[in-house]
């Protein structure tokens, strides 16, 4: 208004100023438009992930109702629109969302590459031609899925948008009540991993962890648990596998590893925190779909409750998986048997060898179905017990099943985790790491006293806490290596001129985070991730090569001096001390002040050196390699 007097000698009309303030924010809206979370029509409000969540799906930790199962969601309280393209949608989306594409799969890629290499107005230009004539169809779909005028409707994209601050103005305008998502679908994304894509992601609570050899019917046994009650999550269901080479068998088509993270996580979600969560013992992966990192912490550690492992005598396990795999309907099928021995050609050739798959073949055509199975689990046992010894749960109990009935074993389950007045059977000494475990057996109708049976303990000869207490670790066995780190980022994230840790295989180690507590972790380089105590910030470990060695920080197990903390006779510290001691300095070359310590010390990482590779920076003043990447005496 002060421009307009100057130019023109008057104060400008209502009319005039009307003009500027709807210029004024027609400028501000298209400078903002390509991160424009919602347009500015009366009624659209962007919410945060969990109102989001919480105005689809429920508030959550609600817990779930008995025999119910938490990954199979009821319909949403409000119908949610995903806009993305159906390609993008496929891939992965909210459960429970339904597809109203803005764009085509090949529209958006015209309208993504116009944006980059013309700019935003060539674009949004691009866009209006493909969306303009759609506004019909976008609300014709919307209304085939039962909105009516005045309902009111949640709308996402990928990042909150122009996509969905499209929709929404124009579900707006006919007259329903719109939300957008703020971050659109990738913030969902995220949400996803802090719930149970991160390696150290807390529990929701205490963590049953079901395990026992090939046949021993733990699904079932899971499925008759949930009908009595308890909180369970399918993993194999999920995925739409059973987890062996034949798992793929009668089944749907895999998901792709984000749906299969997505659901996950919504069901996660639902979890009531005081009672405890079921879940299958699994490995990394089920079939071609990854278990997500966090979950699959929880199956290896079972924290705040315990590994139970149902044992049923080789002859039972035989018979249910003739039953599972070879009953009469399934042979009946079409190509059924031809399935089969494409399982074992191509899941289990390199297993076998190449003279038990021509047996096995051979028995399939004469359809000689139990010694098949037999032959099977002469791997898959093998295979079991070594899973079973990497378990880091300080509590494990043994169940003998006398039966295939999966009811009758459900409920020696739920016997043999009652010791009296209920409660777990704890481990004997979970301050040092050592695990325990008891053996329930029960005859069919029949009450016999229960027995102990002792699995092999894990025997801890270091242990040690953060500085608040809440995390402890346990180790058993020396450590592969103890070594002095001068690296840039080991310095920045310690505030010393150096680190020092210990270099433990992963089955060595043994974490425990008490209930309420938590770590914080963070990807420093390709393949190490390394974790604080949520509490008190203390680093605890360093996980390397995808989790498959850990390293601890040297003062969680011993004072500066190199005494131990470790409990036994003198030699016995003796030993430890001398396990502990440094052994060698790394990444030399990027010291900030010299250590006249005598150890050997290497310009990069030792396995570089050790291997003869100059990579990772051993040279000489002349540019060329050292000898065995060491740093010469003379140097420091």
């Amino acid at each position: 208004q002060a421009i307009f007097a100057q130019v023109h000698g008057r104060t400008p009309s209502s009319a005039s100023t009307a003009g500027i303030d709807e210029a004024r924010t027609v400028s501000g809206m298209a400078s903002d438009f390509p991160a424009l979370p919602a347009p500015p029509t009366k009624g659209v409000q962007a919410l945060e992930i969990n109102a989001f969540l919480e105005a689809m799906h429920g508030p959550a930790a609600v817990g779930i109702e008995n025999g119910e199962d938490p990954s199979v969601f009821r319909p949403t309280k409000l119908i949610t629109v995903d806009c993305r393209s159906p390609a993008e949608f496929e891939v992965g989306h909210i459960p429970g969302a339904i597809n109203i594409p803005l764009f085509t799969n090949e529209a958006r890629v015209e309208v993504g590459t116009c944006f980059k290499e013309k700019g935003r107005f060539d674009a949004i230009r691009l866009g209006l031609q493909h969306t303009g004539p759609s506004f019909c169809r976008l609300v014709d779909a919307l209304t085939s899925h039962g909105a009516e005028l005045g309902d009111s409707l949640l709308v996402y994209c990928w990042r909150g948008g122009m996509r969905s601050g499209s929709v929404a103005w124009l579900f707006s305008l006919c007259g329903f009540s719109v939300r957008t998502l703020q971050g659109g679908y990738r913030s969902y994304r995220r949400w996803c991993k802090e719930k149970v894509g991160n390696a150290h992601v807390v529990a929701p609570s205490s963590v049953m962890v079901l395990g026992g050899c090939t046949g021993v019917g733990k699904t079932a046994v899971l499925l008759e648990l949930r009908r009595r009650g308890e909180q369970v999550i399918d993993l194999e269901a999920l995925a739409n596998h059973r987890g062996s080479a034949f798992g793929s068998m009668g089944q749907a088509p895999q998901p792709t590893n984000e749906t299969y993270e997505n659901v996950i996580a919504l069901a996660v979600r639902r979890l009531n925190a005081q009672r405890p969560l079921w879940l299958e013992h699994e490995g990394s992966h089920v079939g071609k779909v990854l278990v997500p990192f966090g979950l699959h912490t929880w199956v290896r550690s079972a924290p705040g409750g315990c590994f139970v492992v149902l044992d049923m005598s080789r002859q039972l396990r035989v018979h249910r998986l003739v039953q599972d795999y070879c009953n009469e309907e399934n042979l009946q099928g079409e190509g059924w048997v031809d399935g089969l021995k494409v399982c074992i050609e191509c899941g289990l050739a390199k297993k076998l060898g190449g003279q038990r798959v021509k047996e096995a073949l051979q028995l399939l055509d004469e359809r000689k179905w139990a010694e098949v199975a037999d032959m099977m689990l002469n791997y898959y046992d093998k295979l079991y017990t070594r899973w079973v010894s990497e378990s880091q749960s300080l509590s494990k109990v043994m169940v003998d099943c006398p039966s295939e009935d999966a009811a009758n074993n459900a409920a020696l389950v739920l016997e043999a985790l009652a010791k009296g007045d209920g409660r777990l059977v704890p481990s004997s000494d979970s301050g040092t790491g050592n695990r325990s475990s008891s053996k329930a057996q029960a005859g069919a109708g029949a009450e016999e006293p229960q027995q102990e049976t002792e699995l092999p303990e894990f025997k801890a000869d270091f242990s040690g806490a953060c500085f608040c207490g809440e995390v402890k670790v346990a180790c058993a066995g020396e450590p592969r290596s103890v070594s002095y780190c001068h690296c840039s980022i080991c310095r920045r994230l310690s505030g010393a001129p150096f680190s020092c840790q210990a270099l433990f295989s992963a089955e060595q180690v043994v974490l425990e985070v008490e209930p309420g507590s938590g770590l914080q972790s963070v990807r420093t380089s390709k393949g190490v991730e390394r974790s604080r105590c949520a509490s008190c910030l203390s680093p605890v470990q360093a996980t390397l090569f995808g989790g498959k060695l850990v390293a601890l920080p040297l003062g969680l197990l011993t004072d500066w001096r190199g005494s131990a903390q470790t409990e036994g006779s003198e030699d016995a510290a003796a030993k430890a001390k001398d396990a502990l001691r440094p052994r060698h300095h790394l990444y030399y070359g990027s010291r900030v002040m010299d250590v006249r310590d005598g150890l050997p010390k290497f310009e990069g990482a030792y396995m570089a050196a050790k291997v003869g590779t100059g990579k990772g920076g051993p040279k000489g003043s002349d540019g060329s390699s050292q000898k065995n990447g060491m740093v010469p005496e003379t140097e420091w």
